[in-house]
Order: C-alpha cells, then sequence, then structure tokens
C-alpha cells in the first residue's frame, strides 16, 4: 500500500513471487490522477479601455483533462487577486484564449489563470505584468503619484512612487476595515514636473479571511474506496469578500498525521473522496477559503468505506 500517493508514484509496479523453486511474478500500471498544473505563457493580446484579450498555452494535466479555466485579476492598488469577469463567462478546457471585460480605465491590471479539472483547481499561472514602457516616460526621473481615500470622505491620501517598473502599490493600516470601498487615481510625474491623474475608480480593500466553519458536515460510504462528503454553505458576510471555494481535509482512521486535503469551488457543497482503504473510517472536515486565506475548521464527519466484492 503506497501512503499519502502522489503524483510521482506513477508508474509500472511489478509483484514477485519468489520460491526455492521458482517465481512468478505479475506487472500493473499505476496512474495517479491530480489537479492541473499552472497554465503557461499568459499573455495580453489586446487593450481597450475597457478590455483585454488574454491567450496563455495549457500547463500538465497530470492524468486528467482540464475540464475549464478561470482569471482572476489585480490592480496596483488592490490586496489579493480578485475573479475576473470574462467572455466567454465559462471557459472550457479546450479554450486557449479568454477576453476580460468591465475594467476601469487607465488602471494597471495583472491577470493570471487557473486550470481546473474533475479533481480540483490547481496552480494559478504566472501573472502577467505590464509597468509604464520607457517610450511612454517623456523623461527622467519618472514615478507614480497614488492617490486614495475611503468612498464618501473628501480629503485625499497620496503617496509617491519612485520606481518606474514598479506595477503595484500596497497601503497597510489596521484600521481600514476589511472589504470596504475606496477611490483611488494614479498620476505620473517626471523631473520636469507632474503629468494628469487617471480617472477615479473605486476598488475594495483587503477581504478577511472566512470566521465562520461550514455547517451540517455529513459523510457516506460510496464504494469500497470512496467516501461523499457534503456541508452547508458559509453564510456570505460583507468583510469576507468574495469566496474562492472550500478544502477539504481528509484521513483514514489512526492516520491524520498522513491526511489529504481537495479543493472544490465555492458554489459546490459536496466533494467525492477517492483512492481510499476499504472496509476502514475515514474522517473529513471542511473549512471556506478566499484570497485572504483559510477560515476555520468544521466539525468532523466520519463514514466507513464498504467491503470489497469477493
Amino acid at each position: 500500500m503506497i501512503r499519502n500517493i502522489q503524483l510521482k508514484h506513477s508508474g509500472k509496479y511489478v509483484c514477485v513471487v519468489q520460491t526455492a523453486v521458482e517465481s512468478v511474478s505479475s506487472a500493473a500500471n499505476l496512474t495517479v490522477r491530480g489537479s492541473p498544473g499552472p497554465p503557461e505563457n499568459v499573455t495580453v493580446e489586446e487593450i481597450t479601455d475597457t478590455t483585454a484579450q488574454l491567450s496563455w498555452r495549457e500547463g500538465a494535466d497530470n492524468h486528467s483533462p482540464v475540464t475549464c479555466y478561470s482569471v482572476q485579476a489585480r490592480t496596483p492598488f488592490s490586496v489579493g487577486w480578485q475573479a475576473a469577469t470574462t467572455v466567454p463567462a465559462v471557459i472550457d478546457g479546450k479554450t486557449h484564449t479568454a477576453t476580460v471585460v468591465e475594467l476601469s480605465p487607465w488602471v494597471e491590471y495583472e491577470f493570471r489563470v487557473v486550470a481546473s479539472n474533475k479533481i480540483g483547481g490547481g496552480e494559478p499561472s504566472l501573472p502577467s505584468e505590464k509597468p509604464v514602457p520607457e517610450e511612454l516616460q517623456n523623461g527622467e526621473g519618472f514615478g507614480y503619484v497614488v492617490a486614495f481615500r475611503p468612498l464618501g470622505v473628501t480629503d485625499w491620501i497620496q503617496t509617491v512612487v519612485t520606481s518606474a517598473d514598479t506595477p503595484r502599490y500596497v497601503f497597510r493600516n489596521d484600521s481600514i476595515a476589511p472589504f470596504s470601498l475606496y477611490e483611488v487615481k494614479v498620476g505620473v510625474y517626471n523631473n520636469r514636473g507632474e503629468g494628469p491623474f487617471s480617472p477615479v475608480t473605486t476598488v475594495f480593500s483587503a477581504e478577511e479571511e472566512p470566521t465562520a466553519a461550514p455547517s451540517q458536515v455529513s459523510a457516506r460510504s460510496l464504494s469500497a474506496s470512496e467516501i461523499g462528503v457534503s456541508w452547508g454553505a458559509v453564510p456570505w458576510k460583507p468583510s469576507n469578500g468574495h469566496l474562492l471555494g472550500y478544502e477539504v481535509r481528509y484521513w483514514s482512521s489512526g492516520d491524520e498525521e498522513s491526511a489529504s486535503t481537495v479543493t472544490v469551488a465555492a458554489s459546490e457543497t459536496s466533494a467525492t473522496l477517492g483512492g481510499l482503504r476499504s472496509n476502514l473510517a475515514h474522517h473529513a472536515a471542511v473549512r471556506a477559503y478566499n484570497s485572504a486565506g483559510a477560515g476555520p475548521f468544521s466539525t468532523t464527519a466520519s463514514a466507513t468505506t464498504r467491503r470489497p466484492r469477493a
């Protein structure tokens, strides 16, 4: 038995029984399936005031075909990545282009792409970054002036970013309420003076990690190697922002140190856990997560896999 199995354990296995008289062997191929690797070469092909066309290459599927992609966006003023609105809204696994829409004019964006398959969501791609190119800086001493204020407040808070290659700025203050609205604008300057500010855009401050655990967690046996886990959705709280998904942690009885995890989308309230030992109690706990981190685990639910058929 291979505990805590990983992708690297895929391969051909041979079992040999040897006596003083003869030896008998039997071979089998083992394929370990996992969530996809990160997409590669994310490129911004075309930009308008409110849209950006992206393309990318498929990464490793880890023995389970990619079923869909999602695009995330980040601006110089936000903390954490947010789900982006795209056309098409649902990007199937065979599509490697999408148009991000509903963007704010004159705001610097980074994009990344996440692939998913039947196992779950994979690691995100490297971000796509585009600072202001040198030919548009118009002189020595180029930098940015970042101005921001809570929505409804008159006075602006301003800070200077002196590096022309800096694509983002993070303002940290413990007094900021999580996921609250701010107005932001960005100006430019060089040694000859200040340039114009961008139009004002509205952004959210960083999210707070989920504070509640999923409720009504239950588990049931599906087969000799699978159990199903279900739970009640975490209630929405404004400071928690956008829920990204749920993480299910599971382990066999007496072996919690070798626990495994799977993730599912925020719209899902159940998961099937496979590759389990037969006729054994298995335990699972669930927690929600967003771009700020993961919340507390739920209470543990247990189910015993069935006996294998004779």
